[in-house]
């Protein structure tokens, strides 16, 4: 009897792994494939027989303006939003000024009692400049009074040479458009500090956007097969069914390691030759920062690269 129960409790395991093996063949047959996805969009296509592909980015005329401030201080005034259009010298934003206008009034007042005093000195000088005989004069009286004229005046000079330089001071103190443009983007508020130097945020930026440009990366290893004569085309994101016929502008003769990675894991030591084309200045929908997909034909090759 005992025989009997062992035998029986032999076949248990294998029973149980054959039912086992029975239920995951009938999963994976009966699992249904995921219906493929499609993209949102197709990406762009050539219409070029041979072509060059590049990421562009696209910027002011003038490249990105980041605005920043000579000298560090509290904002007390902002006097732009973003959008506004300015010319050459619009003050963009004001720093405190008490304190150097503080020392412009000091300067001022010193400067009329310097002219008091000379004045004093050139009537004291002019008494023994009146007198006939010199000999009633005591030399170094006479020598006393006509330095004092000389010191006086150069006082004067002085003081005029520190307010210059305090106006200065108060005109730095207004951060001014460099030329004429458009706001982009406005990072200070008024009570915030303004740092002088490099900013990882810059507090206003601008440009001339009377035209667009787009700056291409090249890979390096095609940067022989982009020539001036090339004709090129972008798209922007999204919009793949129309393309935008791009002039050549110029080339950036420094190849730099690549900043814009179409994809994830794309190597980051990859170097590029920037290009930079116009769009035509009747594209109005398009705005700074946004990426374009740019090819370029290179049908002609054959020719000398010289950029």
């Amino acid at each position: 009897m005992f025989t009997f129960l062992k035998k029986s409790k032999g076949w248990k395991l294998p029973a149980l792994a054959i039912v086992g093996v029975l239920f995951a063949l009938t999963s994976v047959l009966s699992h249904k494939e995921a219906p493929a996805r499609e993209p949102l969009t197709n990406p762009p296509q050539a219409e070029f027989g041979s072509s060059v592909a590049g990421i562009g980015i696209v910027e002011p005329k003038s490249e990105l303006i980041s605005i920043g401030v000579e000298l560090p201080g509290v904002v007390r005034q902002v006097h732009v939003k973003v959008g506004d259009r300015v010319a050459a010298g619009t003050p963009l934003f004001s720093i405190d000024q008490r304190d150097i206008d503080a020392h412009i009034h000091i300067l001022e007042a010193n400067l009329s009692a310097a002219q008091v005093q000379a004045a004093d000195a050139d009537a004291q000088f002019a008494i023994v400049t009146a007198i006939d005989d010199k000999r009633a004069v005591a030399k170094d009286d006479y020598n006393r009074r006509k330095y004092g004229k000389a010191l006086a005046q150069t006082r004067i000079e002085e003081i005029k040479a520190q307010l210059d330089q305090a106006r200065t001071t108060k005109e730095r103190l207004t951060v001014k458009a460099p030329i004429d443009g458009r706001i982009l983007e406005v990072e200070v508020r008024p009570g915030e500090y303004a740092q002088a130097g490099a900013q990882a945020v810059p507090l206003i930026r601008m440009g001339d956007v009377s035209r667009l440009h787009v700056r291409v990366e090249i890979d390096e290893q095609n940067a022989q097969l982009v020539l001036p004569a090339s004709e090129a085309k972008g798209y922007t994101r999204g919009d793949t069914k129309r393309a935008i016929t791009l002039s050549f502008v110029r080339f950036e003769p420094y190849v730099r390691p690549k900043q814009n990675l179409a994809v994830a894991g794309q190597r980051v030591d990859t170097h590029v030759l920037q290009v930079i084309y116009a769009l035509p200045d009747d594209e109005k929908d398009i705005f700074v920062g946004q990426q374009m997909d740019v090819f370029v034909d290179d049908s002609k090759k054959e020719t000398a690269h010289a950029p």
